[in-house]
C-alpha cells in the first residue's frame, strides 16, 4: 500500500512521520513545494508531538534543532472573576513543547523516514492508494462550516524582554480578548512571532486593537494576521482523499489543540480505515465529533469571563453550546479529588476513552476550580 501526504506544512510533516513510524509495511511519499514555507507564527502542542518526535528523529532537550522550550502547562492570567491566575499544569512526568514551525518542518522532512518529492499537485492525480491533503487553509470554503469562537484576529509581536524563563505558555486576558507569549530563545526564528494579541476584528478595529496592545506588552508588532475558525464538511473525499491540518480544520490557539487533532486523525484513519474495520462515512462522523469538543472545550474557557467588563468579553460568554457528553465529564471531575483522577498513563484514574476530546477529567477538574474556588498562589515565579 502506498500512502502520499500534499503539503509541507505542519499539519503535513507531523501526518507523513506519523505514518512512516508506525506503518512500516506501508509506502509513505510526502510531497510539497518547497518554496512554500510554514505560516510564521509561535506554534505550542500538547502532549502527544513531542513524543513522536522524541521516538522518530532522536529530538530531546539537548539535540533540539527546532528550538523547542518546554511547555509544562498553561498560566491563564486575569481570567474568570475568582483568581488573578490559575495555572492548568500537565500531569506529572509529561511534558509539551513550544517550537519554530518552519525548523520543524525540515527536521522532519530530513529524518530519512519517507519518500520526499518536491512540486505542485492536485490529490487528485496523485498515484496512491490514499491521500491525505495538507495543503493548508483552502481558498473556497464551500465544503466548510464555521466553527464557534470569539476569536478571529492576532496581532504579532517580537518581545522586549526575555520570554524563554518560564516553562508555560502565558495566555493574559485583554480588553478585546487574550494574548499569548510563548517562552522562545531569544536566537529561534519564532522570536518575531513568539506574543500574540488575540481579539475579533468585527468587535475592535485594527488600529485601537495594536494600540492596546501595545500598551500593555513591550513588543514590537511584526505581523497581523486574521482568520476564520471553520471544520470541513466532509473530511474524506471520494473515499481516498482525506483532509489533515488546515485543511481539515482551524481553531484560535488558546488550547494548542491542532498538532494533537492531526495525530489522532491519522491514528484514527491508520487503525480504521487501512484496517478496513470502519467506513470512511462512520470515520468522518467521528472526527468532526472530536474536533466539535475541542471547540466546546476551548468555549468554556470564556464562560467564567475576565477581569474586564467589555463588549468582546459579552460576546465571548454569550456562545455557548450543550452537550451531554461535557456534562457528563464535568459532573465526573467534580467527584474526584484533582490528584486522583490522572490520565492512567501516568498513574491515576480514568478508563480507556475516559476523555472529552483531548481532556481528561483533570483538565476538567483543573479549570473548573480555577473558575468557582480561591486559590493559594504560593509560587514565587509567577
Amino acid at each position: 500500500m502506498k500512502i502520499s501526504v500534499v503539503g509541507g506544512g505542519n499539519g503535513g510533516c507531523f501526518t507523513a512521520l506519523y505514518l512512516a513510524w508506525h506503518c512500516k509495511d506501508i509506502e509513505v511519499e510526502l510531497i510539497y513545494n518547497p518554496e512554500i514555507l510554514p505560516e510564521r507564527v509561535g506554534q505550542a502542542t500538547l502532549l502527544n508531538p513531542p513524543a513522536l518526535l522524541w521516538a522518530a528523529t532522536g529530538f530531546d532537550w539537548y539535540h533540539n534543532p527546532i528550538h523547542a522550550t518546554m511547555k509544562s502547562g498553561i498560566l491563564y492570567e486575569g481570567w474568570g472573576q475568582v483568581n488573578d491566575k490559575v495555572f492548568h499544569p500537565f500531569p506529572p512526568n509529561s511534558m509539551a513543547m513550544h517550537y519554530c514551525p518552519w525548523e520543524m518542518q525540515a527536521s522532519i522532512i530530513q529524518s530519512g523516514h519517507f519518500k520526499v518529492t518536491h512540486g505542485d499537485v492536485d490529490p487528485k492525480d496523485v498515484d496512491a492508494d490514499y491521500v491525505f491533503d495538507c495543503r493548508g487553509k483552502p481558498d473556497d470554503f464551500s465544503n466548510y462550516e464555521d466553527l464557534d469562537n470569539p476569536i478571529n484576529a492576532c496581532i504579532l509581536g517580537r518581545p522586549k524582554w526575555n520570554t524563554s524563563k518560564n516553562s508555560w505558555s502565558r495566555h493574559v486576558a485583554t480588553p478585546d480578548g487574550w494574548t499569548f507569549v510563548i517562552p522562545t530563545h531569544k536566537s529561534s526564528p519564532s522570536n518575531d512571532f513568539c506574543v500574540g494579541y488575540c481579539y475579533n476584528s468585527d468587535i475592535t478595529q485594527k488600529e485601537v486593537a495594536e494600540y492596546n496592545f501595545l500598551e500593555m506588552f513591550d513588543v514590537e508588532v511584526t505581523k497581523h494576521v486574521k482568520f476564520k475558525n471553520y471544520i470541513a464538511k466532509n473530511p474524506i473525499i471520494d473515499d481516498r482523499i482525506i483532509l489533515n491540518g488546515n485543511r481539515l480544520f482551524f481553531l484560535e490557539p488558546l488550547e494548542s489543540s491542532s498538532t494533537q487533532t492531526y495525530l489522532m486523525w491519522v491514528k484514527y484513519i491508520k487503525d480504521a480505515i487501512l484496517t478496513k474495520k470502519d467506513s470512511c462515512s462512520n470515520a468522518s462522523k467521528e472526527v468532526r465529533r472530536y474536533i466539535e469538543q475541542v471547540k466546546n472545550f476551548v468555549l468554556w474557557h470564556y464562560q467564567g469571563g475576565s477581569k474586564y467588563d467589555t463588549p468582546f468579553w459579552d460576546y465571548a460568554k454569550s456562545l455557548t453550546f450543550k452537550d451531554e457528553a461535557f456534562d457528563a465529564m464535568l459532573y465526573e471531575s467534580r467527584t474526584y479529588d484533582k490528584y486522583g483522577i490522572m490520565p492512567k498513563s501516568y498513574g491515576g484514574y480514568t478508563t480507556d476513552g475516559n476523555e472529552y476530546g483531548q481532556w481528561s477529567p483533570y483538565s476538567f477538574k483543573v479549570w473548573y476550580q480555577g473558575m468557582t474556588e480561591q486559590l493559594t498562589d504560593k509560587s514565587s515565579l509567577v
